[in-house]
Parts: structure tokens; C-alpha cells; sequence
């Protein structure tokens, strides 16, 4: 059957045997391909079974507006880049950026978390007058995710995902409330951290808890001092892998 976590034809095999359910795709790039089949899972691929088209709307290309232009074209947005951690995220490719001429903002790209294709976009303004600071192009649905490690960490905002990308998978929320969809994205990693801002430790441990009820394991809540988006990498190594500071 077709695998509903890549879209892949006629690339799922799923086995019923030794009492548990397990799959396997056949698609080279599906980063969650060989897992048991746990309960969200099924829950998952249960909705696109029935045709539920919303699981698909990570698929539906985005059209740049015209007046995104190369990130390069504006000092000031490099600049902030920078001092907010974001410039490494770019130099190895885990990130995609422009700036908007229109709105003088940032853009961080999101892309479909397989296909790499562009299905959305999120812009910072670099004016504290404007508003709001944060601008949603396109699908609101998908979570701009940047790195490619085996655990990954539930942040807030782009920048602290592109931060933390040296070492754990950034996934933006973009907010504190995580939306049921978000959590299609939370599937293939080892383990799962929980990083909101300073004055959001609560609602931390409220995502948590969600997750622990829709079948999540290893999730782990890790309290800040400051956003991640001002910490270096041997900082953010020192936070996660360093202090015994789990919930």
C-alpha cells in the first residue's frame, strides 16, 4: 500500500505476526521506515485510509511571493541572522532563508519533511514598530523543522530551531500550543525534548503531558534561563547532554 508518512507508491508493508503489528517502507528517504507501529501510528494512518485530506496539506507547493528576495540583499537581515544563531543552520544547508522586501522580514522557509519541497514560510520583521512580528505565509500547519538528528527538541520559534540544529533536530511550533498535526512530525525521533521559552515552562509540561497520552515516549522537559536562540553550540550541547535537569 501507499505509505502515509512519505506518500510513497506502493512502498509500505505492514506484518501482523508474532503478535505486534510492525511496517516497513521501501522508500529510501522515509525517516521513520522500520518502526513498530505504535498506537498514534495507527491512528495516523487509519485517518488517510478514510481520506482525511488534511494529513495531506504539507503537500501542496508554496509560491513565493515576488518580493522574496536572497538573503543576501539585506545587511540587516544577515545581521540578525547572525546574532541569533541562525548563520551556521545556513552554512551547512539545514536551513533556507530570504528576506522580504515588502514586509522587511526574515524568512525562514518550511519544507515538506520528505520531499524537501516548499510548502510555507515564516517571517520575522527586523522593525520592532511592525507588527505582528512574526508573519505566516502559506501553511500554518506545518512546523518548520531544521537538522536531521535522531533526537529532536520542541521550541518556540525558527531561530532556536536552527540553533540547536547542530545537535538535535529544532522543531518550531511557532507558539506554545501544539496543534494534533504537528505531532505526524514528531514520529521517527529517538527522543523528544520540550524547550519553550522562559515564561512558558508550564505549558512545556502541558505538551508533555499531551504527548504522553497520545503514545509519545521518551519525552523530556527541559527548563531555560534564556531563549535557545542565544546560545552557542558547546551551550546547548552542555544543556541537553550535559545536566541532569529532566523532568
Amino acid at each position: 500500500m501507499d505509505c502515509p508518512f512519505c506518500s510513497g507508491r506502493n512502498t509500505l508493508s505492514i506484518d501482523t505476526s508474532e503478535n505486534k503489528i510492525s511496517w516497513y517502507c521501501f522508500h529510501a528517504s522515509c525517516t521513520a521506515r522500520g518502526r513498530k507501529l505504535g498506537e498514534k501510528d495507527m491512528h495516523y494512518v487509519q485517518k488517510v485510509l478514510s481520506g482525511n485530506k488534511d494529513l495531506h496539506l504539507e503537500d501542496k507547493e508554496f509560491v513565493m511571493p515576488d518580493s522574496f528576495q536572497s538573503i543576501y540583499s539585506n545587511e540587516k537581515a544577515m545581521r540578525w541572522l547572525s546574532s541569533n544563531n541562525c548563520w551556521e543552520s545556513w552554512s551547512w544547508g539545514r536551513a533556507d532563508f530570504r528576506y522580504d522586501v515588502k514586509q522587511d522580514r526574515v524568512v525562514f522557509l518550511v519544507k515538506n519533511r520528505i520531499t524537501h519541497k516548499i510548502v510555507g514560510a515564516v517571517g520575522r520583521a527586523l522593525n520592532k514598530k511592525d507588527f505582528p512580528k512574526w508573519f505566516m505565509y502559506g501553511n500554518k500547519d506545518v512546523p518548520f523543522k531544521c537538522g536531521e538528528c535522531d533526537d529532536a527538541v520542541i521550541v518556540e520559534d525558527c531561530p532556536s530551531a536552527c540553533a540547536v540544529s547542530n545537535i538535535l533536530t529544532g522543531i518550531a511550533i511557532m507558539g506554545t500550543k501544539l496543534k494534533d498535526l504537528h505531532k505526524n512530525h514528531l514520529a521517527p525521533y529517538k527522543n523528544l525534548y520540550i524547550c519553550l521559552d522562559r515564561d512558558a515552562t508550564a505549558k512545556s509540561y502541558d505538551i508533555a503531558k499531551n504527548l504522553r497520552s497520545s503514545g509519545f515516549e521518551n519525552i523530556i522537559v527541559k527548563p531555560l534561563t534564556d531563549d535557545l536562540k542565544y546560545y552557542n553550540t558547546e551551550q546547548i550541547k552542555e544543556i541537553f547532554y550535559d545536566r541532569k535537569t529532566n523532568d
